[in-house]
């Protein structure tokens, strides 16, 4: 019986749907590795822990409210270090979910672009580092040609300001 137990120990890593990759390209344009130092912001919870940040143990059943699993808040402004990158589809999405070691027994699953758009990790995503939608830099530039053509700007100035919304 417990061969039998130990086997199926053994044998759960290799039936999971998770893909392993050695690099990820994150949504903040940081290509993270293996080995890679991931600098952290604050966590997002309300108790300034990291809620995008969950220790992978398993938590046991307590009566009362259960217990957090979040990196603590001690390692705001800190680092962790990637371990493992994985891959899975959740509800037809896929997820990229970074195993890191904060220093300690346990290690961490950092669900990293939910994290990212959090600030959680640094450089994070603000609506100021967001790509403008396609549609925003369209409407942009026809006001810049309505501007042009009322003679309120001169074609330098547009040509500028047309170069620096198409990231040019």
């Amino acid at each position: 019986m417990r061969k039998l137990f130990f086997i199926c120990i053994l044998l759960i890593p290799t039936l999971s749907k998770a893909q392993t990759y050695t690099s990820y390209k994150a949504t903040n344009g940081v290509t993270y590795h293996l080995n890679d130092t991931v600098r952290l912001g604050k966590g997002s919870a309300s108790d300034g822990t990291f809620l995008y940040i969950q220790d992978r143990g398993i938590p046991t059943p307590l009566p009362g409210p259960t217990p957090t699993h979040n990196l603590p808040k001690a390692f705001t402004n800190g680092g962790v270090i990637v371990k493992n990158i994985k891959k899975s589809k959740r509800n037809g999405i896929d997820k990229y979910v970074l195993v890191v070691d904060a220093g300690g027994i346990f290690r961490f699953s950092l669900y990293i672009d939910d994290a990212i758009l959090a600030c959680e990790v640094l450089p994070c995503q603000t609506t100021a580092t967001k790509t403008p939608s396609p549609t925003y830099v369209a409407d942009e530039i026809k006001k810049l040609k309505d501007l042009l053509d009322a003679g309120t700007i001169t074609q330098a100035e547009f040509d500028a300001q047309k170069k620096k919304l198409l990231g040019e």
